[in-house]
């Protein structure tokens, strides 16, 4: 048998174990996994969702983790499947999904306009909770979490924007109760500061290697590492290097779990423009700091960085850090939150209200 009727064989048992979970009672949701590295943004969502529809999870890789659980049914469908160096592109359009919603996109081949379905309304959960991210033209409506990620999307889509919320913003809120273990958390993008993703600046220089020497060596506290998803999800090889430097620290201790229970007993946050800031500092209402030796070469920064916390070097990081003041932070968060963020604490009612009017097409 070859690759492709190997691939048939499989596509049509997907297919078949798809349709063998679609209901004839309720409307079916699909929500696609396209890759394993935002399956904890939904928060409670999936959740809420179920309580009104049938709700199946198609993931693209089996990695027994809790959203893989979390709809009524979990079906395991890649979109490509790579061998020996050649890229197989895996789809079926499947009748009776009334809506698919997913966190990320595949950004080729129309695969997220076609992907299991051409007749489906097609949803997008942003992961960024104040920068615009995904195409609005690849879907009928984008959820849109705060003020700041509107404005950053063209005018042209504005029909297609529901001002709904962040539902990962609501669950970590709901959760959060600080614990004092004197720890900071280290929560770098390894795909570092400019949109061409300097991916390999950590293997030349190793500098989030060397910035965890430095917190160990030049302050008390512990450090909890939270890497970005690509590298613990796709195991990549400088977070191996991390992880074996640091074996035998017992002041280093990693995070890489779904949800944001560690944020209960981080005081504050280390990172160079990662999306997590925001989220971190909205749930906890503590600062954090943002490590930036190299220029921003793309306006996603200035979505999440804040100049006065802002250094270009270890001397003004050392400063920073010695001169927190935690109710001035509190009170700049709480400002810029409230300010910004849709239905704070209801967004995923709102988003279950909204997905019942374009069920119902009255949107």
């Amino acid at each position: 048998m070859t690759v492709q009727e190997q691939l048939q064989a499989f596509i049509s048992v997907a297919k078949k174990e798809i349709q063998a979970h679609l209901s004839s009672t309720k409307k079916n949701i699909v929500i696609i996994s396209y890759y394993p590295t935002y399956r904890n943004v939904y928060g409670d969502l999936i959740k809420k969702l179920k309580e009104h529809y049938n709700v199946i999870i198609v993931y693209d890789r089996a990695l027994k983790d809790e959203f893989e659980s979390s709809g009524h049914h979990g079906v395991l469908f890649p979109w490509r499947v790579i061998d020996n160096g050649s890229t197989h592109y895996l789809n079926t359009d499947i009748e009776g999904i009334d809506l698919i919603i997913t966190a990320d996109e595949v950004g080729e081949h129309n695969f997220d306009t076609t992907f299991l379905s051409t007749k489906a309304k097609r949803v997008y959960l942003p992961h960024r909770l104040n920068g615009a991210c995904g195409d609005p033209k690849l879907y009928d409506y984008v959820l849109v979490s705060s003020n700041t990620a509107y404005n950053g999307y063209c005018s042209d889509y504005s029909k297609r924007l529901l001002k709904c919320g962040y539902p990962q913003l609501d669950l970590a809120i709901s959760q959060y109760k600080f614990e004092d273990t004197n720890t900071i958390l280290y929560a770098p993008t390894l795909r570092y500061v400019a949109y061409n993703r300097r991916a390999n600046i950590n293997l030349y220089a190793g500098l989030e290697n060397l910035l965890l020497e430095w917190l160990f060596k030049n302050t008390s506290y512990n450090v909890l590492y939270r890497a970005h998803p690509l590298q613990f999800k796709n195991n990549h090889k400088y977070y191996n290097i991390i992880l074996d430097n640091n074996l035998n620290n017992p002041r280093f201790s990693i995070s890489d779990k779904m949800g944001y229970d560690f944020f209960n007993q981080v005081s504050f946050m280390i990172t160079d423009w990662s999306s997590t800031s925001r989220l971190f500092s909205y749930t906890t209402l503590r600062p954090c700091l943002f490590f930036m030796p190299y220029p921003i070469e793309d306006s996603i920064g200035g979505d999440y960085i804040i100049d006065d916390m802002t250094a270009k070097n270890l001397d003004t990081l050392k400063r920073m850090i010695d001169n927190i003041d935690y109710a001035k932070e509190k009170n700049r968060y709480e400002s810029l939150r409230d300010d910004d963020v849709y239905n704070l604490g209801k967004s995923t009612d709102v988003i279950v209200e909204m997905i019942d009017d374009i069920l119902k097409g009255k949107l």
